[in-house]
């Protein structure tokens, strides 16, 4: 269906509904995902807690098999913390890619937390926000779509639009 490699994901706090928009992307665009939180439910199953070094072991390898494969794709999880260390590969592999990035304020994500009870984060919430800062600071040029607050209840089809349209240029 696609003719070059390309892959879309997202620039943002946790929680701030990268997965919601990969989901509506992947139906819409007929895109398989690819999600990082699967994986460490699947490594918290399989070991009965979460191994982070076997959580990046599967990760990195089942991301390597897709990249390897050349099919276009959605990689739903926030790149803000490991962009650096998978360009390298990605120019290698000679993918494109499309970020979005999710640039919602304090409150906002505050509420969203407390909405899908998502309490844990909230200690970590001003961690997450300089994080995902830090991230446009360094690499806003890679940026290809933010959204906002103001974009908030239109992100879905924001998002939708913006991809599909940035899909039919590449060909």
């Amino acid at each position: 269906m696609y003719k070059k490699k390309f892959f879309i994901t997202f620039a943002g706090a946790i929680g701030s509904s990268k997965t919601p928009i990969a989901h509506y992307l992947s139906i819409k665009l007929n895109l398989p995902i690819f999600n990082n939180d699967a994986i460490r439910s699947e490594v918290k199953g399989d070991m009965g807690f979460l191994d982070e070094e076997e959580y990046i072991r599967r990760r990195d390898l089942r991301l390597k098999e897709i990249f390897d494969s050349g099919i276009p794709f959605i990689y739903d999880a926030s790149i803000d913390r490991g962009w650096k260390d998978k360009q390298e590969y990605i120019i290698k592999t000679q993918y494109e890619t499309y970020i979005i990035s999710l640039d919602f304020s304090k409150e906002l994500l505050l509420n969203l937390y407390q909405t899908t009870k998502y309490y844990d984060a909230i200690p970590l919430l001003d961690t997450f926000i300089q994080d995902h800062n830090d991230f446009l600071e360094q690499y806003e040029d890679d940026i290809n779509l933010h959204i906002t607050d103001k974009d908030f209840i239109n992100r879905i089809n924001i998002a939708y639009t913006h991809v599909k349209e940035y899909i039919e240029k590449l060909g």
